[in-house]
Order: C-alpha cells, then sequence, then structure tokens
C-alpha cells in the first residue's frame, strides 16, 4: 500500500541526497518510471468513497505548508524554530514530519531546494558576469569551501564546471 510508495520515495530521496551521481545514469528516469508507475497504479483505490480520499492528516498538511514557506523563502535566512512558529507547529513536530516523508531533517530538505536554486541559476547566468560566491551567498551559502563540498557532493560536479556548461552551450 502507501508504505510501499513511501519507502520506494524515501529510497530516492537518500539516494538524491547520498550519491547524487546515481542520476547521472542513462535511463535513469525510465527505470524509476518503470517500477513507481505499477506502484502508484496499484495503489489506486478501487471505489470513490475509499478512505484513501480522506483529508490529508494534520501533520501532511503542516509539512506541505512548511515545504510551501521554504521555497518561498529560499533567498531568506530561515531557522527551523522560526519556521514552527510561522506555522503555529513545534520544532520536533516538523522534525518527525519531514525525517517520516523525506527521510531527511527540515533543515537538510531546506539546503537540498536552496543547492538545487543555485543550480538554476548558475546554469541561467552568464560565466563572465556571475560571481559564484555572491550567487551563494544570496541562498544562506555564506562559506564557500562549505558551499563547493555541498555542491559536489550533490551534482557531481564544482559550481564553476556547472556554469562553464553554460557557457558553452550559449
Amino acid at each position: 500500500g502507501m508504505k510501499e510508495i513511501k519507502d520506494y520515495l524515501k529510497q530516492l530521496i537518500w539516494l538524491a541526497v547520498n550519491q547524487p551521481t546515481f542520476f547521472h545514469q542513462p535511463h535513469i528516469e525510465e527505470l524509476v518510471a518503470d517500477d513507481f508507475l505499477p506502484l502508484l497504479i496499484s495503489n489506486i483505490p478501487t471505489k470513490l468513497n475509499s478512505k484513501c480520499f480522506l483529508k490529508p492528516s494534520r501533520r501532511a498538511k503542516l509539512i506541505i505548508q512548511a515545504e510551501q514557506k521554504m521555497l518561498a523563502n529560499l533567498e531568506k535566512p530561515l531557522t527551523l524554530k522560526q519556521l514552527a512558529q510561522d506555522l503555529g507547529s513545534s520544532s520536533s513536530a516538523l522534525l518527525y514530519g519531514f525525517k517520516d516523508l523525506f527521510g531527511i531533517s527540515p533543515m537538510r530538505y531546506l539546503k537540498v531546494q536552496r543547492l538545487n536554486a543555485v543550480r538554476r541559476r548558475l546554469k541561467a547566468s552568464d560565466p563572465e558576469s556571475c560571481t559564484i560566491a555572491v550567487l551563494a551567498g544570496q541562498f544562506g551559502f555564506y562559506s564557500p569551501c562549505h558551499f563547493t563540498r555541498d555542491y559536489k557532493t550533490m551534482f557531481g560536479e564544482l559550481p564553476s564546471e556547472t556554469l562553464q556548461k553554460t557557457a558553452k552551450v550559449n
């Protein structure tokens, strides 16, 4: 049921965080779709009045709201405590919710989203006028060596390499 879907998604998120180069393989999208679609289809309720159509739990709503707030504030400082206060929740509720849904903490999730945002900006930037440290700083990465290490771990290349690839495409 839903546990299999959740476990599968947790595995994908774990791979994205811990072995991002796994997703550089050719045909990986097809492989994931071939695994995931049958899993989803097998869990479609047969009756419309099935319990699956009940409103999402309070925890799920909280996590969705937290995710929306994070994505809307990628360029602003945000602490777990502040996020919890803004949502009228506790830090521990957010922590458990994110661990349960994504397999990682809310702050780790935010970091992954910010790294992806920097990557999107790098790909859309002019290498002549883009300063990586300034761009990283806009998303809260103030230590160039930590940022570069995290970026390379996640994407399998240096930020400068992403920027140079952009130059070759343009």
